[in-house]
């Protein structure tokens, strides 16, 4: 006789939706599958007493890198007792239809998962990164060698039975089994609907000249500090960036402000360069805000104290990468998005004095409005004899992950404005530009809810991990359907006659198609402008 579990959740993808939050959880569900299989031509029914069955689920994140070295954390450990160890419960297959045949059992499992946990991903040569699990553990005696064991016992010993003697018996009888299985965790922007995701709202940011970085090639002329503090800059993107989507969107809109009307007529606007960056950054250990923000298990719980289960690293790579003793080391690499094909650089008409008309009293203030697509590779081609960047593996675009442990992924455009200014009294021209970064995030869109099946390209998935899942069932809770002996709860209310949708109308307005298709979002303290267009495609 034979005995195995099995872990069989309902989903090996758990789908997290919004922000990291400690105050959410979700539910992981599932049940150990327990299969006892009889002796071949074995006509004698099989039984056991399960003594304990727990399940754990366990997170972890690990990363390896020359100045880092290894590095591991212990995000969660989570144990359910399915079978208490003072409620054993004992299985038998006496009475099956097919005596020959492997006997099954379900033991049901419900998890809550923390809500902050970060996503499941792979990162660097090794495959390092954030990972899940879930580990099963069954304590079972098989009865008839316990009978044996204790006729033994009672047939050696020369005196009586004893209770030290039976204990000895059913200890020495004890087997485990045990069984694992991976969870991949993934983590969408907003709450999943019937509808397609629409655009994302838009963030604004107001600048200011004197709060971004100015460069010339010549430092002795320059455009007078005095000039730049009074332009204005508002620079909008979406609050998340769909991964799916290869490209950004920017708006740039600029002023002035009390600038003197001979300034406004001096300084022109040239072009602009942009360019989509990725910053990758590990370190040896979690920060203190992290630590701060997120209930990661004590210190004693962590490795090398206990060590980890698993992982996902080769052995030659734990070799190569050995612990560092410097608590504080970190290791990060940046690298652009764009296409090699693409230098991000924008050049506008001649003679482009977009600020003449700011100081005019009699017409209506207007912003210079700037808007542009760039382009977004999701594998960027490396140098092949660059290898000093090798431990963080390929160049891959990757969900922007402000929030893990040992590992973060951050995004942000840089915008680098060309500006010309007349110099007084002179036929001279001076060109300076305004650096400046914003933060972007990029996230997927969470799935659609009774559209079928779809297929999700995620970069970071864990082993097991299905891109195509079941749409999110919508169950009443069990209280709704039975009592708590287990009978089913009959609703007298009968079930609404069925009525189709309402057919869509054919007179509804479909949106322009035109050009004409720019607006000014209004930012609170700013007042609402007209604008001039000028679209860079």
């Amino acid at each position: 006789m034979s005995v195995s579990i099995k872990i069989v959740p309902l989903q090996n993808s758990l789908h997290m939706f919004g922000d990291p939050d400690r105050s959410s959880a979700y539910s992981l569900s599932g049940h150990v599958q327990i299969t006892l299989s009889p002796h071949f031509l074995s006509r004698k029914p099989a039984k056991i007493l399960l003594q304990s069955l727990e399940l754990t689920f366990e997170g972890q994140s690990e990363v390896a890198a020359p100045s880092v070295g290894y590095s591991a954390v212990r995000l969660c450990a989570i144990t359910r007792e399915l079978v208490p160890h003072d409620h054993p419960v004992l299985l038998s297959n006496d009475g099956d239809e097919c005596p020959g045949e492997p006997c099954r059992w379900n033991a049901i499992f419900n998890i809550n998962v923390p809500g902050w946990l970060p996503a499941s991903s792979c990162f660097g040569t090794d495959n390092s990164g954030v990972s899940y699990q879930l580990f099963a553990r069954a304590k079972y005696v098989d009865v008839d060698n316990r009978k044996r064991d204790v006729s033994f016992h009672h047939r050696s010993s020369s005196s009586s039975w004893s209770l030290s003697s039976i204990y000895s018996a059913i200890c020495s009888s004890q087997r485990t089994a045990t069984a694992d299985e991976s969870v991949s965790i993934k983590r969408f922007s907003g709450l999943p609907s019937e509808d397609a995701p629409g655009p994302a709202p838009l963030i604004t940011y107001l600048l200011s000249g004197d709060k971004v970085t100015t460069s010339s090639t010549d430092m002795a002329k320059s455009i007078p500090a005095d000039v730049l503090s009074k332009i204005r800059i508002l620079a909008s993107v979406p609050e998340y960036l769909n991964i799916e989507v290869n490209r950004a969107t920017l708006t740039l809109r600029l002023r002035t402000k009390d600038l003197p009307e001979e300034e406004c007529q001096r300084l022109q606007l040239i072009g602009f360069r942009v360019d989509i960056l990725q910053k990758d950054k590990c370190r040896s250990q979690p920060s203190r805000e992290y630590q701060s923000r997120y209930p990661l298990p004590a210190e004693e719980l962590q490795p090398p104290n206990l060590p980890l289960r698993w992982t996902q690293r080769s052995p030659l790579s734990m070799d190569y990468f050995p612990p560092s003793r410097n608590p504080n080391a970190s290791c990060s690499r940046t690298f652009s998005l764009l296409p090699p094909n693409e230098d991000g650089q924008y050049l506008l008409q001649n003679d482009n004095y977009i600020f003449a008309n700011d100081t005019d009293q009699t017409a209506m203030p207007t912003w210079y409005t700037l808007q542009t697509n760039i382009p977004v590779m999701p594998r960027v081609p490396g140098d092949d004899e660059d290898d000093s960047d090798e431990w963080a593996g390929e160049r891959i675009l990757r969900v922007s992950n402000t929030a893990g442990p040992l590992i973060t992924v951050r995004h942000e455009i840089k915008v680098s404005l060309l500006l010309s200014y007349d110099v007084p009294d002179s036929r001279q021209r001076v060109n300076q530009s305004l650096t400046f970064s914003l933060p972007v995030r990029f996230a997927s869109p969470a799935p659609r809810i009774g559209n079928g099946r779809r297929e999700l390209d995620d970069l970071d998935v864990a082993p097991n991990d299905h891109s195509d899942f079941a749409p999110l069932p919508m169950l009443p809770p069990y209280s709704l359907l039975y009592y708590s002996n287990g009978d089913r709860k009959i609703d007298p209310t009968p079930l609404p006659l069925y009525t189709p949708r309402d057919a869509p109308n054919n007179d509804s307005v479909e949106p322009s198609n035109s050009n004409h298709q720019h607006s000014i979002d209004v930012v609170p303290g700013v007042p609402l402008f007209t604008q001039k267009v000028c679209d860079v495609a």
